[in-house]
C-alpha cells in the first residue's frame, strides 16, 4: 500500500520542519511494515512537502500512526505544519 501525505510548513518554519522530518524518518523506516519513504519538496513552492510511503498493509500503517500520536512524536500535528494543508491518500500497487 502506498500512502501520500501532502502538507506545507507554517510561515518561517520550512527549515525546522524539514530538519525534524529528516530526524524522525529513520524511526518510521524501522517500524514494522514500512518498506520505504520518499520525502520530497515541490520545485514550484518551497515548503510544500510530501511523504510517499510504502507499507505492507493498512493495518501496519494504522499501528504506526497510533504509535506516533501516542508517543507525542507526530510532526503533522505540530505548529511547524499548516494544519489546513494536510492531505493523505492511499493507493494499491497494481503492477511494477
Amino acid at each position: 500500500m502506498i500512502v501520500t501525505i501532502s502538507f506545507s510548513a507554517t510561515e518561517g518554519n520550512r527549515d525546522a520542519l524539514v530538519a525534524k522530518l529528516i530526524e524522525i524518518i529513520p524511526d518510521t523506516l524501522a517500524f514494522e511494515g514500512c518498506n520505504s519513504i520518499d520525502f520530497v519538496e515541490s520545485q514550484d513552492s518551497a515548503g510544500a512537502l510530501m511523504l510517499i510511503e510504502d507499507w505492507d498493509s493498512h493495518e501496519h500503517y494504522n499501528a504506526y500512526k497510533t504509535w506516533r500520536r501516542e508517543s507525542g512524536t507526530s510532526v503533522l500535528g505540530s505548529d511547524l505544519v499548516d494544519a489546513t494543508s494536510v492531505s493523505s491518500s492511499y493507493y494499491d500497487v497494481l503492477g511494477a
